[in-house]
């Protein structure tokens, strides 16, 4: 996989190390929460305090780390947090072998998991207009989600698989050398970036000053008021899904990992024809109108009620077309971000829009799960689906629907 043309060619480390993390991911995303469901026979609020926990993260620390990534050295936190997430995965297999796996170890490394996720991911939003220029937002961001998806596209079945031959554990311990190699592939990325310290009392202001720039410009403000309402059904179905495929639908765990590896193919046709639907429709037009779609999926998905291999395929189809409507819709979200924020401020945004649009949609796998209990999987799961509908209003009523290119930069 190469850099995008006119992106200096050290982008392909960061191409690189973004793929094996998405596959570690990827794989993680199917055998962690087969690991509670199955071998740990979780109930439907663990399995919805699992997911919220990998996504809490999100909401407790993702204004502060924004900061930290502004003032230090996000090639450096990316390599950091890449070695320890791997270090944290590995000790799931060793709680297995010796007797002492359970729920509440999973919490804990889900979490701790989730906090470093939030700076590598924060790292990379923050890097790659430094690597690739204004000029090339579009492109390198379409090329890494490319990146992102290649590995969704094998990722889904390798675990399901994995975890069906050799069990989740080993497949999570696999798992855990991926984010070593990312590691090791980011750190030859040359760079002159040096670590800044600073006292705890600027830390609070600048976080005030990401908080405000967000909610007073009229595109930020939109942008990750969407992300919120559409993640806090992402963040439900992340504890539902799992359940509703295998306990409602009765689909097996190889069938699983099957339909996720279909929805890695759809995320990356998406990521490939992001630019091509932009020059259709204008970046307004196609964000506004993939995030209706995306959102329909999620009402249909809930509605599939077949034999399970009719199921499979109803499922697969449903989450093909969300995949593309979402990835499409995610890569011209992220331009419009980064190009509507100065630079120094990369960091600082970036959070801010984290920890509103994945933070308080971490709340969903709680919410998901105490639904599921009270009124059922499937019902829980058409909640979801008609939470994410809201989402595309935000956008609609907003100085986006208008837009046809990449935003002015704010003046600050």
């Amino acid at each position: 996989m190469e850099a995008p043309k006119g992106i200096p060619v050290q982008f392909r480390y960061l191409l690189w190390g973004q793929t094996s993390v998405t596959f570690g991911a990827v794989i993680l995303e199917v055998a962690l929460p087969l690991l509670a469901a199955i071998t740990l026979n979780a109930s439907p609020s663990q399995m919805g305090l699992l997911a919220t926990l990998q996504t809490l993260p999100w909401l407790v620390i993702t204004l502060f780390a924004g900061v930290w990534i502004d003032q230090g050295s996000p090639k450096r936190i990316m390599a950091w947090a890449n070695y320890g997430r791997g270090l944290l995965l590995l000790t799931i297999p060793l709680a297995g072998w010796l007797g002492w796996l359970s729920i509440e170890w999973l919490w804990v490394v889900a979490f701790a998991y989730g906090m470093l996720r939030v700076f590598f991911d924060l790292s990379v939003s923050a890097f790659v207009p430094s690597i690739a220029g204004r000029e090339h937002l579009i492109a390198a961001n379409s090329q890494l989600e490319s990146s992102r998806q290649v590995a969704t596209v094998a990722g889904p079945g390798v675990a399901g698989l994995l975890v069906q031959a050799i069990g989740a554990p080993l497949t999570v311990l696999l798992n855990a050398f991926l984010y070593w190699v990312s590691a090791l592939l980011i750190q030859r990325i040359p760079s002159s970036e040096s670590q800044q310290v600073r006292s705890p009392k600027l830390l609070l202001s600048e976080v005030g000053e990401g908080l405000r720039l967000v909610f007073s410009d009229g595109y930020l403000r939109a942008l990750v008021l969407s992300s919120a309402t559409f993640n806090l059904h992402i963040g439900m179905l992340a504890g539902l899904q799992i359940l509703f495929l295998s306990r409602v639908l009765e689909i097996p765990p190889a069938w699983i990992g099957v339909i996720f590896g279909v929805v890695g193919l759809g995320a990356l046709v998406g990521a490939l024809t992001a630019a091509r639907f932009t020059n259709w429709l204008g970046m307004g037009g196609i964000v506004i109108r993939m995030q209706l779609i995306s959102s329909l999926t999620g009402v249909a998905f809930a509605l599939v009620q077949a034999p399970p291999i009719v199921a499979a395929f109803l499922v697969s189809l449903i989450l093909f077309i969300k995949a593309v409507s979402t990835v499409v819709r995610n890569v011209n979200v992220v331009s419009i971000r980064q190009a509507r924020t100065p630079r120094h401020l990369l960091g600082r945004v970036g959070g801010t829009s984290q920890f509103v649009g994945i933070g308080l949609g971490s709340l969903g796998g709680i919410l998901g799960g105490l639904l599921a209990e009270w009124l059922g999987i499937r019902q829980a799961t058409l909640i979801a689906g008609l939470i994410a509908i809201f989402s595309f209003t935000w956008l609609y009523f907003s100085p986006i629907r208008g837009l046809k290119g990449l935003p002015d930069a704010l003046e600050t």
